[in-house]
């Protein structure tokens, strides 16, 4: 293991070392540090390289005049180089969290100062990239080759700074499949119900990181065993038995999927509550889109109709429920406990899928004023009792769309 290793790889890289290299030039110190240092011992890409330093804000401005201040509170500076953005940050001490996320001061500090208020053993490390020197002052080497999160200094004392921190461990140790280190695990067990002072905005993303993640389950485990889950989602579950639903999700998964994330994760909890009523719950504790809720609501609702009434619904119905969007997931999910069913539902789709689940209709609106019948309320029902006609193959063309529309117009008494 080793962060040489993996030098060279990319621009990005490049620009980072050249602006760190400027700042040793000038008399300063200047590293990167944090999660960079991390993945590249890892042996993975970095995605971000950030540089700690011993330079104030004003000293990186004379070196580099184009860069401004992102987080100036912190003394944060964004330096762009080859067209990469850089943060430079300058070592710095925190004073207490009275929020419980935010330092209330900060202070220029030494390195081994900078490093003592980070929050993970692995996250503490530096290279200097022109040495060529990695700098460990908490053990987060030797951390990182036996697989363990580990808070540095004293667990509780890093959770009491920022009680998110307990959900970062978390996303840490299901992302590289890390154990945490027995301490930090009793420190987060004990500090749980400070979530609740933390923001909906800042916990939604940190789930919503971990859940996208190809490692969901192990997450999902860890957030019940530790009693997270209870403290984010606000209710607690009686026979939790693991992550069916969301082990059949494999594979890092989109935004645009985080609904059917979502819903696997609300079975496997044994969420009792009807899809509408858990979708506004958890969209107040995860802060949800409106995406997101809605999704969640017709992934949840279109696997209860499959066991409910998916045989008797006909083939227009059947059409019109496979042809939603939240379908597939549905289905897939619904495999996990009902095998048999999926199975048939996804046979009986397959053999409906030639004439077509969802094609144009052959009747609109306008088609029927054009056909002289005076707009009213049962527009609608007649439109879509043609659509159920052509979903079944009884009509085929605008001209037998417009004879079954008549029909149903003179049985109805519209036409009267």
């Amino acid at each position: 293991m080793g962060f040489e290793s993996a030098r060279g790889r990319g621009s990005a890289e490049q620009a980072a070392q050249e602006v760190a290299a400027a700042l040793q030039d000038n008399g300063h110190q200047a590293v990167f540090a944090g999660g960079c240092v991390r993945d590249r011992m890892l042996g993975l890409d970095a995605e971000d390289f950030d540089i700690a330093t011993s330079a104030t804000p004003e000293e990186v401005q004379a070196i580099f005049p184009k860069a401004r201040g992102v987080g100036e509170f912190f003394g944060v500076m964004l330096i762009y180089n080859r067209g990469w953005p850089i943060q430079v940050a300058t070592f710095r001490t925190e004073g207490p969290y009275s929020d419980h996320r935010r330092p209330d001061h900060v202070s220029a500090a030494t390195i081994e100062e900078d490093a003592a208020r980070r929050d993970f053993t692995m996250n503490g490390m530096y290279w200097d990239p022109v040495a060529e020197q990695l700098l460990d002052f908490h053990g987060g080497e030797g951390d990182l080759a036996e697989g363990v999160i580990r808070a540095i200094g004293d667990p509780a004392a890093r959770l009491e700074e920022d009680h998110l921190r307990m959900l970062r461990c978390v996303r840490f140790a299901a992302r590289f499949s890390f154990r945490i280190a027995d301490e930090t695990e009793r420190a987060i067990t004990a500090h749980r119900s400070g979530l609740e002072g933390i923001s909906r905005e800042r916990i939604g993303e940190e789930i919503r990181r971990m859940l996208l993640h190809d490692n969901r389950a192990t997450a999902a485990k860890l957030l019940e065993q530790l009693g997270l889950a209870e403290a984010v989602l606000g209710k607690s579950v009686t026979g939790w038995a693991g992550t069916p639903h969301l082990e059949v999700l494999t594979g890092a998964m989109t935004r645009a999927h985080y609904a059917t994330v979502l819903s696997a994760w609300a079975m496997d909890r044994g969420e009792e509550e009807s899809p509408s009523e858990l979708a506004m719950a958890w969209r107040e504790r995860l802060m949800l889109s409106n995406d997101d809720r809605d999704g969640l609501v017709e992934v949840l609702e279109i696997a209860v109709q499959l066991q409910s009434d998916w045989a008797d619904l006909g083939m227009a119905g059947q059409k019109r429920l496979a042809s939603q969007e939240w379908f597939e997931a549905s289905v897939l999910l619904l495999g996990v406990d009902q095998p048999e069913l999926a199975q048939q539902v996804d046979q009986r789709v397959e053999s409906l899928r030639p004439s077509g689940l969802a094609p144009p209709r052959l009747l609109g609106g306008m088609d029927l004023m054009e056909a002289g019948f005076p707009p009213g309320p049962s527009f609608s029902e007649i439109l879509e009792a043609v659509y159920d006609a052509q979903l079944e193959g009884r009509i085929h063309s605008e001209a037998e769309a417009l004879d079954l529309a008549k029909e149903i117009w003179q049985k109805t008494g519209s036409g009267n």
